[in-house]
């Protein structure tokens, strides 16, 4: 037998094909690409080896791709080995696959990008990608040719493998400009014949120099541009370009020298050149503005633009009003006197400078101008301070121009008072009611008096004139609040006494002379009810009472006699009404109430009483009321004939009552002790209700006036006239009656009732504010022409100039006004002279005595004016009386007092060591306040060697300085320079200014990056892990920035290199990318770039040696394998497999081994293995092994393979079953059901499979007389026993058989196990009593002496149970007895016992029932009846049976008593609980009903009773009101009366028995 072994793919396969002419033993050649099946050589010759026929030809069994197998190593060989297994014998072979040339050179890029600076110098070399070329040898790529150009061509390089890579070579110089971008073919040829080739695209992008300045499409812009433009507005957009590109012609737009306005007011997009608008333009300020602009291109060079902006006026500025003096307030009967003096004036030009002044015409003001835009406000006439205290003036200035202005100055002119008006009283008269018994210093009214003048002018005293009655105790009576007319009554007054008085109050202003008025004060005092009535008939003063006779035959309405009565007060205090309040027999006698006529009610009759006692109340209709009795005696005769009848005497003292009526009378009081807690009950809750309703308040009373039969008691006196409502009542009032309601109004108002007409000077004062909003208002104008006319009629001339030397110390002398005005020192002081300034601040003072025109302070040309020059303020002489304006200008003379100062002290100027000499650079101006020939003159420099510095000027006039190159700078030699600028000015002497000017030489690209070392070598072991850092290589450029910016990459590097290293571009450190291999690869070289961020670049080679570690563990390859191996076969090959480690020297030596523990062993030839079992297996001892065969190198450390392989050893049948247990016993319960499931025997085998499977069956019985058959059944699968009958204990306790296991294997065996059956009993069976017997026969009687004692045994009970154990333990129980306690039963043996001595009263017949139980689960039972006879002595003869006993005897009378007594009590108490749920229920809802109006439950003020003197209120009321306002009627529309206690309807109201009213009201009052 042989075998092919190949380590990488099997590619070859045996044939019996003829031997062909080979080559040499052992190794075999072979062409790529060959067909499959081809032939390689003839092992059996080759090797020497006897083989039959059928195993001689080595063939291909696929195609082989050299690329494929070998990729580029050269040559290709694949190894593979040839087994010989009996005898075991192996051959080691070699196949090499020789190259073709079948790949053409590939470009991994398509298309090659290569920026190159257009300054980079003729022979520079350039990097290019090489092509790749699958094949080897001399059919790899041989060279590099490039399509035909006039600016490169190509040159071959070898890298340290020997694969070749082109380089591009400049020949001439690029021009950006000329031609930005080149392309052309590179083309790659291999050596094989015919060559092969492959091509790409090489595109050259010709990378831009800062070598052009920008240029604008101007050099000069003219533009204008409205002073109302709004902020943001695009001015002007100035446009430059560049011929360079990227960053070179990326232009950067600037301000160029501006000045601080020029900063303010416009700005400028660096990127688009468009300037626009930030702050607002002024046109009276500056007209225009010429603004420099230079635009920047990325590398520092720059071309100017002049751009003019012309400011075009707009009326934008309203006109604006300066007031020089103002005089308020003034006098009301002062003549025409001057209010203001103010200027104008408007900073627009032309129309929108010409302005119109005004106020309104319905002012007594006037405007009159005066020169120069000055003008005075005047009155018109005398002003009246009543008719207007105060004047608003506005004063409106208006433009011409378009849209018009107008500016507005709002002023207030207060007229001051003089005492011209006297106090007026609000009314002539006044009316004040008292009510009499009143408390002493009682506020019982106030009269008010005004003045319409103001201040002291106007302030009032009041004081009581004399009476014109002298009899009129005026002083003790009244008095008078001097500050503010308050009147009080000093005394109690008395109706009764004094019912009206008069008298008159004067009212004083302060002013000087003082001026009064006066007004009559009438006081009415309002009666009260402070007299009870007196009865004249009949006296009741105590004599002999009067005894009036009434005939017996006297008709109904019979008049008896009249009470006479009389009241001290008046009105309805004094109305009087009669009522009997008492009477000896009621219903006999009446009483009218409105005259206290005593008339009969009924016809009399003999059995009426023959002497009556009448008592009569006569009460008034005051508030609260007040009453008296009378008392009269009535006798009742026959005739007049019938003799005097003696005086009545006092009725005889009652006598004691008896036992019934003292009764009657307990009864009473518990019954009205009863009603009086309910009452009182009732009442607590109410009230905790209403309190409860306040808090809550649903509903709310508003203001208004209460009705008018309603009066205040109090002595508060606030109700004390009647008022008129409008009621309207809610649903579910009890009544509609309602008599009362015309208001009680005395006769004696007075005529103030009637509205009184307002004082003449309040509808003056209307009048004229109603014509004022129907007046149109009408402005007064004053044309500016018109001012023209009056400035030459006032003889102005030019103004007069002045001048003075900034810094000049205050109080300086400026000129003498007095002698430029040609006024003498008299007549300048006479005329009022003054200097105005149009501005907030004076900075000049005017002497009055001398006329000398002096500074103010010290004066500072700079921060009045600024720039502007000359710097001259204006200011105004003003002459009082008569009014004269003559304008005045001072100049301020400029020192040099300022030195230059530049706003930075230091600049930074960025210059490219590219630039050539005599480019210019702009620098910023220094900034000097002073002006004219103290301004800047001139700009120097620091020497050196590189730069000057010119001076230029603006259109303003202002210079500036320009920074001029005059040799190139070299930024590696040196990199900054430090200049010092001064900026000097014209003064003498001069001063001057410093800033420290900074030049940073900016750097271009022009050299290349320089590696530190050449070559670098390196050593790494293959185990080093990805990401380990292997050398960090470093190169140097002298350039900065991003020109010194070096990036690394891997230059040329072959698939593997790219695939194993890569390089950080920032850092140059090479790190693993995948992990090394020693075995495949032992070296690489690595050809690494440095290049800057321009074009140029450096390069250096990397060696880096593999070092081999013992990085490879042991394979091991399987051959053969067999499993599983019978447990009695003898020594058999397991398995087949060989071993190999692709490390090499003592990393590649190996060992192989397996546990020593198992029955098998290892032979070994050279790398192959054998594993044979050592002995015979036993399956039932271990049927399965798993072999560890542990490979292990000698390397360091040393690596091991495991290789697990599960050996199964199949069975044989040399076991029998065997039984669990070798007998079963099992419990049934009797009376199972049939197939009851009783148990299982079990047996095993230890055989597997079909050798392991057990039969059980039953096996015939020792005991022939058993049937087994019908007892039971075994299930032959899992040993299961079923009962096929129920069983009986009483009839089968116990039955045993065997049962047989019997596997299935060849030959079959088997085994047997006893099973033993036990059957349980159940209490399946009722006691049975033996004695007495219980068969329905005549019942056994026991006899028991009467004189037995305790214990004595009557009889026993004996039962016997057919089960048995505990089932069949019996137990006794006395379970029913005629008597019990008089005889017992023992539990264990049932004997029946007496349990106490007998005695005569027990029953001669008893009747036992005995139960009898079983201790089973559940219980059964049995019971037997005794019959026992209590004898006096066995003699007596047999008493009959004992009978039923009687029914029971009804309940005597008093238990039915006391059920009917309980259920009274019950169905009462049931009663009282219904009725209260009920009321609570009805209270609820009546609440809730209530709720839904808009008046409030609660108490009505309790100091408010009825004084309506109508007579029909004869019970309590309660009103729901609801009053409204602007009321047409006074009647109330519905009343409700009161309902007493016992009313069903309503049980939520409230009753009370107070007379007087309060708290029955509820009033919602709007």
């Amino acid at each position: 037998m042989v075998a092919l072994q190949d380590n990488t793919k099997k590619k070859l396969t045996l044939d019996d094909v003829e031997d062909p002419a080979g080559s040499e033993p052992g190794r075999f050649l072979v062409i790529e690409e060959m067909q499959s099946g081809k032939f390689v050589g003839n092992l059996a010759k080759d090797l020497g080896l006897e083989l039959d026929t059928h195993t001689g030809d080595l063939l291909l069994s696929e195609t082989l791709d050299r690329e494929e197998l070998c990729g580029s190593t050269e040559p290709c060989v694949l190894y593979f080995q040839v087994l010989m297994r009996n005898p075991t014998q192996f051959f080691q072979i070699e196949l090499q696959v020789r190259d073709i040339n079948d790949h053409s050179p590939v470009f991994l890029e398509k298309e090659m990008l290569l920026e190159i600076p257009e300054n980079s110098p003729v022979g520079a070399v350039f990097l290019l990608e090489s092509a790749k070329d699958l094949d080897v040898g001399i059919n790899a790529v041989k060279s590099y040719t490039i399509s035909s150009n006039s600016h490169f061509h190509i040159k071959m390089r070898v890298n340290p493998d020997n694969r070749k890579y082109p380089e591009l070579v400049l020949d001439k110089a690029l021009d950006y400009e000329e031609q930005p971008e080149l392309s052309f073919i590179l083309t790659a040829l291999d050596g094989g014949s015919p060559p092969r080739s492959g091509t790409a695209l090489v595109r050259v992008v010709v990378v831009d120099v800062n070598d052009n300045s920008p240029e604008f499409e101007q050099a000069f812009y003219e533009v204008e541009i409205l002073e109302n433009s709004i902020l943001g507005s695009l001015v002007v957009t100035v446009s430059a370009w560049d011929l360079d590109s990227g960053t070179n012609g990326e232009l950067s737009y600037t301000f160029s020298h501006a000045s601080e306005d020029i900063h303010k007011t416009f700005e400028i997009h660096q990127k688009s050149g468009e300037i626009t608008l930030t702050a607002p333009l002024d046109f009276e300020s500056i007209e225009s503005y010429s603004v420099i602009i230079q635009a920047t291109d990325g590398g520092g060079l720059f071309g100017k633009s002049t751009v003019r902006i012309q400011v075009m006026d707009v009326n934008d500025n309203a006109p604006e009003i300066t007031v020089s003096s103002i005089t308020s307030p003034i006098p009301e009967n002062t003549p025409e006197t001057v209010v203001m003096v103010f200027s104008i004036r408007d900073r627009d030009s032309g129309d929108n400078g010409k302005m119109v002044c005004s106020i309104p015409e319905d002012l007594p003001f006037v405007l009159k101008s005066s020169v120069n835009n000055y003008y005075t406000l005047e009155t018109q006439r005398t002003l009246d301070r009543e008719s207007r205290a105060e004047y608003n003036i506005t004063i409106t200035v208006t433009d011409l121009g378009t849209p018009r202005l107008k500016a507005e100055y709002n002023t207030t002119v207060l007229v001051s008072d003089v005492n011209d008006n006297t106090p007026a009283f609000t009314q002539t008269s006044y009316t004040f009611f008292v009510r009499e018994n009143n408390s002493p210093a009682l506020h019982i009214g106030s009269v008010s008096a005004t003045d319409r003048d103001s201040g002291t002018n106007a302030q009032v005293t009041y004081s009581l004139l004399p009476p014109q009655d002298t009899h009129l105790p005026l002083a003790s009576l009244v008095s008078i609040n001097a500050d503010n007319g308050h009147l009080f009554a000093l005394r109690s007054l008395d109706y009764e006494a004094l019912q009206a008085f008069e008298f008159r109050v004067g009212a004083t202003d302060r002013g000087s002379p003082a001026l009064s008025s006066e007004a009559l004060v009438r006081v009415l005092v309002l009666d009260a009810n402070d007299n009870s009535p007196f009865v004249l008939y009949p006296l009741q003063n105590g004599s002999a009472p009067c005894t009036e006779l009434v005939p017996r035959a006297a008709e109904p309405g019979y008049l008896v006699t009249k009470v006479v009565a009389v009241d001290g007060d008046s009105g309805q205090n004094a109305w009087l009404s009669f009522q009997l309040l008492k009477a000896t027999e009621p219903g006999l006698f009446g009483v009218w109430a409105h005259n206290g006529e005593v008339r009969t009610a009924r016809l009399l009759s003999e059995r009426d009483a023959a002497k009556h006692r009448l008592l009569v109340l006569v009460k008034d209709n005051g508030e609260p009321p007040r009453s008296a009795t009378a008392t009269l005696h009535v006798l009742l005769v026959d005739g007049f004939s019938q003799p005097y009848l003696p005086l009545p005497e006092a009725a005889p003292a009652q006598a004691q009552a008896d036992s019934l009526t003292v009764y009657l009378v307990v009864a009473l009081a518990s019954v009205s002790s009863l009603f009086l807690f309910s009452v009182l009950l009732f009442v607590a809750v109410r009230l905790c209700r209403r309190s409860r309703a306040a808090s809550v308040g649903r509903c709310s009373v508003p203001e208004g006036p209460f009705p008018g039969h309603l009066v205040d008691v109090s002595g508060t006196g606030t109700l004390s006239q009647s008022y008129q409502y409008e009621v309207c009542l809610t649903r579910g009032s009890g009544t509609n009656e309602f008599k009362f309601l015309k208001p009680i109004i005395p006769n004696l108002l007075p005529q103030s009732t009637v509205p009184r007409n307002p004082p003449p000077w309040k509808l003056n004062k209307a009048r004229a504010m109603e014509a004022s909003r129907k007046s149109i208002c009408r402005q007064r104008q004053v044309l500016f022409p018109f001012l023209l006319l009056g400035l030459s009629l006032a003889g102005a001339a030019e103004p007069r100039r002045y001048s003075v030397v900034e810094e000049t110390e205050g109080s300086s002398f400026v000129t003498n006004l007095a002698k430029d005005l040609g006024l003498e020192q008299r007549e300048f002081s006479r005329r009022g002279v003054r200097v105005v300034s149009r501005g907030n601040k004076l900075h000049l003072q005017l002497n009055q005595e001398t006329g000398d025109l002096l500074l103010n302070e010290k004066l500072d040309r700079e921060d009045l004016c600024g720039h502007t020059e000359p710097c001259v303020l204006r200011f105004q002489v003003l002459l009082e009386s008569p009014l004269e304006f003559f304008q005045a200008e001072l100049q301020v003379i400029d020192i040099n007092d300022h030195s230059p100062i530049f706003l930075d002290k230091e600049m930074l100027v960025k210059v490219s060591e590219s630039s050539p000499p005599g480019t210019t650079f702009p620098l910023k101006n220094a900034e000097d306040l002073d002006a004219g020939q103290n301004n800047i003159e001139s700009y120097v420099i620091s020497p050196n060697s590189y730069f000057r510095v010119l001076t230029r000027k603006r259109s303003d006039g202002r210079k500036y300085p320009e920074l001029v190159l005059d040799k190139a700078l070299d930024r590696e030699e040196e990199a900054e320079l430090r200049l010092t600028l001064t900026a000097l000015d014209g003064g003498s002497p001069p001063r001057s200014g410093t800033a420290q000017v900074y030049i940073e030489v900016l750097d271009v690209n022009d050299n290349a990056p320089e590696f530190e070392q050449p070559f670098y070598r390196v050593q790494i072991s293959e185990d080093s892990p990805v990401g380990f850092l292997v050398v960090k290589v470093s190169a140097t450029d002298v350039d900065t920035g991003v020109n010194g910016e070096i990036s690394y990459s891997l230059f040329q590097a072959s698939d593997e290199i790219g695939k194993t290293f890569r390089i950080n571009p920032l850092t140059g450190e090479i790190e693993l990318k995948k992990q090394l291999d020693f075995e495949n690869l032992q070296s690489y070289e690595v050809n690494v770039e440095a290049r800057d961020a321009g074009t140029f670049s450096g390069k250096c080679t990397v060696l880096i040696q593999v070092m081999d570690v013992n990085d490879h563990a042991p394979e091991v390859t399987m051959s053969a394998f067999t499993s599983p191996i019978p447990e009695d076969a003898p020594e058999t090959v397991v398995a087949l497999f060989s071993v190999s480690d692709l490390d090499s020297e003592e990393n590649g030596k190996i060992s192989c081994s397996i546990p020593e523990d198992l029955p098998f062993l290892l032979k070994s030839v050279g790398n192959f293995y054998t594993l044979l079992t050592e002995r015979p297996l036993d399956r039932e001892s271990r049927d399965e092994y798993n072999i560890t065969i542990t490979v292990t190198d000698l390397g360091t450390p040393r690596l091991k393979t495991q290789l697990n392989i599960p050996v199964l050893v199949s069975d044989v049948n040399d076991n029998a079953p065997t039984f669990a247990q070798t007998s079963y016993t099992l419990f049934v319960p009797e009376n199972n059901s049939p197939a009851l499931h009783i148990g299982s025997v079990s047996a095993t085998d230890r055989d597997s499979g079909t050798n392991a499977q057990v039969t059980y069956s039953l096996l015939p019985p020792q005991d022939p007389h058993l049937p087994l058959a019908s007892l039971v059944s075994i299930n032959a699968d899992n040993g299961h026993l079923f009962a096929l009958r129920s069983l009986d204990y009483e009839s089968l306790q116990a039955f045993e058989f065997r049962v047989g296991a019997t596997d299935r294997g060849s030959p079959a065996l088997s085994s047997e196990a006893l099973v033993r059956v036990l059957v349980l009993d159940a209490n399946d069976n009722s006691p049975f009593v033996l004695y007495p017997l219980q068969n329905g026969s005549a019942p056994c009687t026991e006899l028991v002496p009467r004189a037995a004692e305790p214990g004595y045994l009557v009889t026993k009970v004996v039962a016997v149970d057919g089960d048995s154990g505990q089932n069949a333990w019996l137990s006794f129980q006395l379970l029913k007895a005629t008597e019990p306690g008089l005889f017992g039963v023992w539990a264990h043996n049932g004997e029946v016992r007496t349990a106490r001595l007998l005695s005569e009263r027990d029953a001669a017949k008893h009747r036992l029932l005995v139960l009898v139980k079983d201790n089973g689960e559940p219980p059964r039972s049995a019971t037997a009846t005794l019959h026992v006879l209590l004898v006096d002595g066995f003699s007596q003869p047999y008493l009959p049976l004992p009978e039923a006993a009687p029914a029971q005897a009804q309940a005597d009378s008093l238990t039915v008593y006391l059920v009917v007594a309980l259920a009274s009590v019950s169905s009462l108490f049931l009663f009282s609980v219904l009725l209260f749920v009920a009321v609570r229920l009805c209270r609820r809802s009546r609440a809730a009903s209530v709720g839904r109006c808009l008046v409030p439950e609660g108490p009505f003020p309790g100091h408010l009773v009825d004084v309506s003197r109508t007579g029909t209120l004869s019970q309590s009321y309660q009103y729901e009101v609801c009053l409204t306002r602007g009321s047409g009627t006074n009647e109330f529309k519905f009343l409700k009366p009161i309902i007493p206690n016992f009313s069903p309807q309503c049980p939520g109201k409230e009753i009370d028995g107070n007379s007087t009213f309060p708290n029955s009201f509820g009033f919602n009052i709007q």
